[in-house]
Parts: structure tokens; C-alpha cells; sequence
């Protein structure tokens, strides 16, 4: 498995930050990141994602959420022809300390698909991450 991670402090609530990462409704007015979003937080629920990126291409495709521990871990899985070629876990974790929650924010990667596409996945996949920490944080931070 190869993993690509990022870390970011916000000062809200945990609650807060779990409540507005489970509502992939309204993702689409805050995540650049994201054009639209949809689905339920529940075990093996398929979601609907549609990323914008800054090419102005859209990307869809609808992972399964794989694992969920209400407010602290959320994490859904794509996965591409079949399993052993490329799948693709977006990890949700969450900590508070003092009022300030820390997301940690990962994408695991495993398959055949994954070694040979590694060079161009860490060259991307980073910045998509922290768009969505910058834009999550600023949204909590500054809304009542």
C-alpha cells in the first residue's frame, strides 16, 4: 500500500468538523475540490462523487464506505476493474485537543494500477488534499 497524507488544525468543535465532512450534499458549496457530492455515512453505502479539477475535467466515480467510527474515522474505498488493479482509500480521522480538531486527511492506494501510476498520484493528489483542508477550515473557522 502507498500513502499520501496531510494534516490540518482547525478551531471548531469536533462535532462540527464531523458534521459538515458527513454532509456530502452541501459539499459543493465550500470544497473546490468537488462539483457534487452525494450519499449516506453508512457502512457499505455507495457514494457519488464528482471532482472538478483545474483543468476543468471532471472525474466521477462512487467508492463504498468502508469503515466509519462516529466523529472520529470515516473512510470509503474506490476501487477500479477489480481489486487486485487499483483500489483507493480516502481516510477521514479526527482528533480534538482544547477546542481544536486536527483532520488527519489520507489517500491509501493498492494494486498493480497504484505502482505504475505512483509518480503521477503523488504528484496531484497532494494538492487536491489540501484544497479541501484549506476550504474546510476556513469554512468552520469563520461560520458561527
Amino acid at each position: 500500500m502507498r500513502v499520501l497524507a496531510t494534516e490540518v488544525k482547525i478551531a471548531a468543535p469536533m462535532a462540527k468538523v464531523w458534521q459538515t465532512l458527513m454532509d456530502f450534499e452541501h459539499w459543493h458549496e465550500w470544497n473546490p475540490t468537488v462539483k457534487q457530492a452525494g450519499g449516506q455515512a453508512e457502512i457499505d453505502a455507495v457514494l457519488s462523487i464528482t471532482m472538478s479539477r483545474d483543468d476543468c475535467q471532471e472525474v466521477s466515480y462512487q467508492p463504498r464506505v468502508y469503515e466509519i467510527q462516529p466523529p472520529h474515522l470515516f473512510r470509503w474505498r474506490a476501487t477500479m476493474m477489480a481489486g487486485f488493479l487499483f483500489t483507493n482509500d480516502r481516510v477521514f480521522e479526527l482528533r480534538e485537543e482544547g477546542g481544536v480538531t486536527t483532520l488527519s486527511h489520507r489517500e491509501e492506494f493498492a494494486g498493480i494500477m497504484a505502482v505504475l501510476w505512483w509518480g503521477k498520484l503523488s504528484q496531484f493528489v497532494i494538492p487536491i488534499l489540501e484544497k479541501m483542508n484549506t476550504a474546510l477550515k476556513k469554512k468552520l473557522e469563520v461560520s458561527p
